[in-house]
């Protein structure tokens, strides 16, 4: 059993097709290999069924809370709050679509006792061509200006709490989960980065790769360089 706290946080917008599984392969996976571990359904402003299901599975399962928003609020709010209140060892976030099946968390949990950061990256991915170029210049930017590669900047990734420098997090889009990599490299975190599946969405409409999200992402890209 893993002794270390874990708290596996899914973000979730109009997700009443697939939240439900998530949670519960999710929780399946760390009762049966934690001793100490949370859930959590992070609802932001959903105007579906989301926000029910989460509260009925919360109400059946332990260790499982639910946050809500009132209103939709977007993807670098919910990433930036969910880094910002982690209080276990580990910090988790998955996607509610099912295009990364909780049951891998398991492929990360060898990874865990000798690495600070563990990345996956996206085996034959399953996204629109449009989706895959923004990743690229994304990592193409990272590297000359900060000097740093990662196989895949915005997939599942385990961060261990000693590597979350809350009081230095400035992004508020996206990228915060690019300036916590970049942050916690420099601090001399090790780093463990493999492959996982990655599964065509089979509901629901993908959310993250608005151009609001991009141009605030390459804002707080430009921020941080002068910052460091």
């Amino acid at each position: 059993m893993i002794k270390d706290s874990i708290q596996v946080v899914a973000l979730a917008y109009n997700e009443e097709d697939t939240i439900g599984e998530v949670l519960k392969r999710t929780y399946e996976v760390l009762s049966r290999n934690c001793e100490r571990f949370e859930v959590v359904a992070f609802d932001d402003g959903s105007t579906d069924r989301t926000s029910d299901i989460c509260d009925e599975f919360a109400a059946t399962h332990p260790h499982t809370k639910v946050i809500r928003n009132k209103e939709n609020m977007g993807i670098g709010y919910l990433l930036r709050e969910t880094y910002l209140r982690a209080s276990c060892e580990w910090t988790v976030i998955v996607c509610s679509d099912m295009q990364f099946d909780p049951y891998d968390l398991e492929k990360f949990f060898p990874y865990l006792k000798d690495n600070d950061i563990i990345i996956s990256a996206r085996a034959k991915r399953q996204d629109r061509a449009i989706r895959k170029y923004i990743s690229s210049i994304d990592k193409l930017l990272l590297k000359l200006l900060f000097s740093a590669s990662f196989q895949d900047l915005h997939w599942i990734k385990f961060v261990r709490k000693n590597f979350l420098d809350k009081g230095s997090i400035t992004a508020s889009s996206p990228f915060v989960e690019t300036e916590i990599l970049i942050r916690a490299k420099k601090k001399g975190a090790r780093i463990k980065e493999f492959t996982v599946p990655h599964y065509p969405r089979m509901h629901g409409v993908a959310k993250g790769a608005r151009l609001s999200n991009i141009i605030k992402s390459v804002r707080d890209l430009i921020v941080l360089f002068f910052k460091i």
